[in-house]
C-alpha cells in the first residue's frame, strides 16, 4: 500500500499554505519540506522544515528540488496559479505519488464556472493534473473545494464586514454557502494523504459550517453590532452580466473579479454550497454556532 512520508510544500508562508505546514508537523507522520523562490529570504519555520530554492520557470529546479518528495501540496497565490505547470511537470517525472493543486474555494466541477474567465487557470492545471494521471498511474491528485474562507479577517468582510457593518446583501440574504476555516483545510490535506485510495484524482468537498449572509448578519447583531448598518442589495445575476461585460473591455479589476466570485458562491446551484461532504472522510469537526459567533466576535474586535 502507498503511503506519504515526504511532502513538500509551495506557497508556505500564506493565509492557507502556513496552517497546512503547521498541520503537517503537529501531525508528526511527515517530514516538510518548503519550496521558495527566495532562500535568502528568512522564514519563521521550525527547525525541522527543509528550505528548498528553486526556481519555478525551471523545470530541472523543480525536479532536483522535488526528487524523494511523495507529495506536493500547492498552496500557490491567485495571481500565479499558472505558475502550477512547472511544477505538475516536475511532480511527474520526479515521482511524486500525490499532488495537491491550488484550486482552493468554489466547485470548479460546476459546468456554470466553466464559463469564468478568473477560474480558466484553475482549471487548466487541473485537467493537466487529470492528463498526467492517465498517462502515469503512479501519480495522482486531488483538490480541495472549501467555498468561501472563514476566519476573523479580510474572509469574513468579503462576506460581511462585521466590523464596519457593512454588507451588500446578494440574492436576498438567505441563499445557503459553505464556508471554511483555513484549520480545516488543512486537515483536510492530512486526511488525503493519510486516504490515498479514496481521495485519488478527484475533489474534496468541506465546509466548517453552512451559513448565510442574514444569519452572519444576525450573530453580529446579537454581539452588540445592533445599530449603524450600511445595507446595500444585489443581484447576484446581475453582478455575473455587469462582470462579463467589463471583463470583455479590459477591466479585469479586483471589483470585476468580486463580481465573478459572488455569484460562484452566493448563486444558488453554483459552486457554494455542497449537499454532500467529505469531512467525515478527512477528519474534519467543523464548527457550530457557537464556533461562529466566537470567530464574528474576534472580526469585531480586531
Amino acid at each position: 500500500m502507498t503511503t506519504i512520508k515526504n511532502v513538500a510544500v509551495v506557497g508556505a508562508v500564506g493565509k492557507i499554505g502556513r496552517p497546512i505546514v503547521d498541520r503537517l508537523l503537529a501531525s508528526k507522520q511527515f517530514s516538510v519540506t518548503v519550496l521558495t523562490r527566495d532562500g535568502k529570504r528568512q522564514l519563521d519555520f521550525p527547525a525541522d522544515v527543509t528550505i528548498k530554492e528553486v526556481d519555478y520557470d525551471s523545470l530541472e529546479s523543480l525536479e532536483n528540488a522535488l526528487k524523494g518528495q511523495d507529495a506536493l501540496v500547492s498552496a500557490m497565490a491567485f495571481e500565479a496559479i499558472h505558475m502550477q505547470k512547472n511544477l505538475v511537470d516536475a511532480a511527474v517525472k520526479s515521482g511524486v505519488k500525490r499532488m495537491i493543486p491550488s484550486e482552493y474555494g468554489n466547485d470548479l466541477m460546476n459546468p456554470k464556472l466553466a464559463a469564468f474567465p478568473i477560474y480558466q487557470p484553475k482549471i487548466a492545471i487541473r485537467q493537466l493534473c487529470e492528463q498526467k494521471a492517465a498517462e502515469n498511474p503512479s501519480f495522482s491528485w486531488t483538490t480541495i473545494h472549501n467555498a468561501s474562507f472563514l476566519g476573523p479577517d479580510w474572509t469574513l468582510d468579503f462576506i460581511v464586514d462585521v466590523k464596519d457593518r457593512s454588507a451588500d446583501i446578494k440574492d436576498g440574504g438567505d441563499v445557503l454557502f459553505c464556508a471554511t476555516t483555513y484549520d480545516d483545510i488543512a486537515q483536510a490535506v492530512i486526511g488525503i494523504l493519510t486516504h490515498l485510495d479514496e481521495t485519488a484524482n478527484r475533489p474534496v468537498r468541506i465546509s466548517s459550517i453552512n451559513t448565510t449572509q442574514n444569519e452572519l448578519v444576525s450573530i453580529a447583531k446579537e454581539l452588540g453590532a445592533t445599530d449603524g448598518w450600511n445595507l446595500t442589495y444585489s443581484k447576484t445575476e446581475d453582478l455575473e452580466s455587469e462582470a462579463f461585460r467589463r471583463w470583455a473591455e479590459g477591466d479585469h479589476s479586483e471589483e470585476v473579479i468580486a463580481m465573478f466570485i459572488n455569484r460562484a458562491f452566493i448563486g444558488k446551484g453554483w459552486g457554494g454550497y455542497f449537499p454532500v461532504l467529505d469531512n467525515e472522510l478527512l477528519g474534519i469537526k467543523g464548527l457550530n454556532r457557537e464556533g461562529l459567533k466566537a470567530i464574528i466576535k474576534l472580526a469585531m474586535d480586531r
